[in-house]
């Protein structure tokens, strides 16, 4: 089609204000159901996907993205060999593709996640003029309950925020 680019483009290596406020931890309630597909690289060189929210993601800043994981999960290994990631935010009118190298944090006893951050060394948008994006990636709280989900991602992030080197 007659000038449409077909390609991610580079924007600089820092978070847009728009993200760092969408993963900045406030208003959590308001950030309930959407979705932040994160790609890893597992041993073996395979790219593995899972899904992350706002509940699970923490910019303190516009240069890393904090990440809290259940333990004992494949995408915590891989973030811990310190691999290359991408994740996506993709929501109504934007897509986002946030490059970075992962490093293992060390969160507080009894914090029930794995703490990890990535320091971002890309942003690419993938935004079509003309083709916008009319929705993201969500989901919808059942069992539990939006409440406890919420209560539980203001534990998460207290360990984000708290987690060092």
């Amino acid at each position: 089609m007659k000038g449409l680019t077909v390609m991610a483009r580079p924007i600089g290596n820092r978070l847009p204000p728009e993200l760092v406020r969408a993963l900045d931890g406030a208003d959590l309630g308001g950030k309930l159901g959407l979705a932040y597909p994160l790609i890893t690289v597992d041993a073996s060189g395979a790219p593995r996907l899972s899904m992350l929210s706002a509940g699970e993601l923490l910019a303190r800043d516009d240069s890393s993205v904090r990440i809290a994981l259940w333990p004992d999960t494949r995408t915590g290994d891989n973030l811990a060999r310190g691999a290359e990631v991408l994740l996506c935010c993709i929501t109504t009118g934007s897509v986002l593709y946030v490059r970075g190298r992962s490093r293992r944090l060390v969160a507080a006893h009894d914090a029930g996640v794995q703490c990890f951050e990535v320091a971002v060394t890309a942003v690419e948008t993938d935004a079509h003029e003309g083709m916008p994006v009319t929705s993201g990636i969500t989901f919808a709280p059942v069992d539990p309950a939006p409440e406890a989900v919420l209560a539980s991602w203001q534990g998460q992030l207290a360990a984000l925020a708290k987690a060092h080197d």
